[in-house]
């Protein structure tokens, strides 16, 4: 009975030794918080030795947005062991791409092998970090970080750095408004204005000339030009908002919208300079009224241009003898005026040399009839 205890103790420490032996019997890699590495070389055995030229980080100050970059690294082994290179974890749009079985490599003694990591700007804008990884079986340099850094900026740059011009108030005493904008590319030193177009361009227009150098040092960029937009004095009276259009020849960025905007103010102001009504009802109409006043008391004509639909419109002069040069637009919402929204500008002709035009929003709302 004896015998056949003994046996049995024999066979389950045999089975236990020959598990604890399966389980350490070498891979070629092992697990480290979710990342597998290439198992360093034994201490017995031959090392390897990686060695990089040049530094890890890559430093290449400015680039355009939606374009990408390239740096190449050199590796080489200078141990007795062979030295195995595989891929490691890499942030997003930054990949080591060169690898022959796209995987890993292996250089035997005093073999080489270039890295080439690409990486993509996209639509970033301003200071860059990206990265990617070559895990080694080199004992002393089990994981290689190497780094791009600099800044990207848009392929064409405008400074101040909006697309919206915005000439607040204007008056149209003054024959001609001007807007400075300068425009420069950070990869392309060469940038040519191609050309530079209107919406309105008997009123506003632009035109180009080189950065000075003194603009050059103050803006700190190496070439560009100063685009000036012009808002003459001829624009309507009221807001405006209108567009110019500046061709380039970067083949990122072939143009640049802006949007000029402003409020252009003269001898007629407008009091609200906006019509708001929302007491109308479909059954029984509605009104509302804005002020003209002309100054110096000039008498002046006004005609209906054009105004939403739906909306009759009126302009009475002042009955007062003292309040010559004031006018009342009197709008009115006849019955029957369907429900909903009426939004649009009342356009208004004049004969008044300064002011051949006024511009008045609308905003009318139309209730159910009671």
């Amino acid at each position: 009975m004896k015998r056949w205890l003994v046996l049995a103790f024999l066979v389950v420490a045999l089975s236990a030794t020959g598990t604890v032996v399966l389980q350490n019997l070498p891979t070629d890699t092992q697990s480290v918080g979710g990342i597998d590495y290439p198992v360093p070389s034994t201490t017995s055995g031959p090392k390897p030795k990686a060695v990089v030229e040049g530094e890890l980080t890559h430093h290449f100050d400015t680039m355009a947005q939606e374009t990408t970059g390239e740096k190449i690294w050199t590796i080489r082994n200078e141990g007795p062991g062979d030295l195995i290179l595989k891929k490691g974890p890499s942030t997003c749009s930054c990949t080591i791409v060169n690898f022959k079985d796209s995987d890993s490599a292996v250089l035997k003694p005093h073999e080489k092998t270039d890295i080439r990591l690409t990486w993509e700007t996209r639509n970033n804008n301003g200071k860059y970090s990206k990265g990617a990884s070559i895990l080694t079986n080199d004992p002393e340099h089990l994981k290689l970080d190497f780094a791009v850094e600099g800044t990207v900026r848009p392929a064409v740059v405008l400074f101040p750095p909006s697309q919206t011009i915005n000439f607040v108030a204007l008056s149209n005493d003054v024959e001609d408004n001007a807007y400075k904008i300068a425009v420069t590319s950070p990869d392309k030193r060469d940038l040519k204005i191609t050309k530079l177009t209107s919406s309105k361009p008997d009123l506003i227009f632009a035109d180009q000339q080189p950065l000075t150098e003194q603009e050059r040092k103050t803006l700190k960029v190496e070439s560009g030009h100063r685009v000036t937009i012009h808002a003459k004095a001829g624009l309507p009276l009221g807001a405006f908002r209108e567009e110019v259009v500046i061709g380039t020849d970067h083949p990122k960025q072939p143009e640049i919208k802006l949007t000029v905007t402003g409020k252009m103010s003269g001898p007629i102001a407008v009091v609200p300079e906006r019509l708001r009504v929302l007491g109308a009802t479909s059954s029984d109409g509605g009104n509302g009224m804005i002020k003209l006043l002309v100054r110096g008391k000039r008498p002046t004509t006004f005609q209906v241009g054009s105004k939403p639909e739906n909306l009759k419109v009126e302009i009475v002069p002042s009955d007062n003898p003292s309040q010559v040069g004031q006018y009342q637009m009197i709008v009115t919402i006849p019955p029957g005026t369907p429900s909903g929204i009426i939004e649009g500008t009342i356009v208004l002709k004049t004969d008044h040399p300064k002011a051949a035009e006024l511009r008045i929003p609308v905003d009318v709302y139309v209730g159910s009839a009671g």
